[in-house]
């Protein structure tokens, strides 16, 4: 979609950053809100202000609108003996894509665009938790199966 333009988040797209998520985990999802819509937006808002230097957040703005997002958590890495200077791995984080745009290649710019924020912070290794819909195009991007990356669920 060419009229669709990837770019960095400001301050200003988090309320409609918010209502994306809020799309992804309510109204398509079945969870049940533990805020309101607008306690969420500020949520978001606060959050983004709180964690510039360690989230990302690009979007996919068709005419002004906000219809896609995705995050990269930037951890850094304790420092290695055999590595001068500061070590980072990342993480991407909530990609969503508004349903008309899915299947245009919108979600795919969006990683990529965060895929080279990693490359030019110098992230070690760059990982996702993918949802089944989403495994296809992050193996087409690059990711694959790491034998030994673990993860264990809280405690219930």
């Amino acid at each position: 979609m060419d009229d669709v333009v990837i770019r960095a988040s400001r301050p200003d797209d988090m309320p409609a950053v918010a209502d994306l998520r809020w799309r992804w985990s309510v109204d398509e999802g079945g969870r049940s809100p533990a805020q309101t819509p607008e306690e969420y937006r500020r949520a978001m808002t606060e959050f983004a202000a709180r964690h510039r230097e360690s989230h990302r957040c690009v979007v996919a703005e068709r005419d002004g609108v906000v219809l896609g997002m995705a995050w990269l958590a930037v951890h850094p890495r304790p420092p290695a003996p055999n590595v001068d200077g500061d070590r980072f791995a990342a993480e991407l984080q909530t990609v969503y894509v508004h349903p008309e745009l899915r299947g245009s290649g919108v979600a795919g710019r969006l990683v990529t665009a965060l895929l080279e924020v990693a490359d030019e912070l110098g992230a070690e290794r760059t990982s996702v938790h993918s949802s089944v819909d989403g495994e296809r195009l992050y193996r087409r991007l690059g990711f694959g199966d790491a034998r030994l990356l673990l993860q264990r669920p809280p405690e219930d």
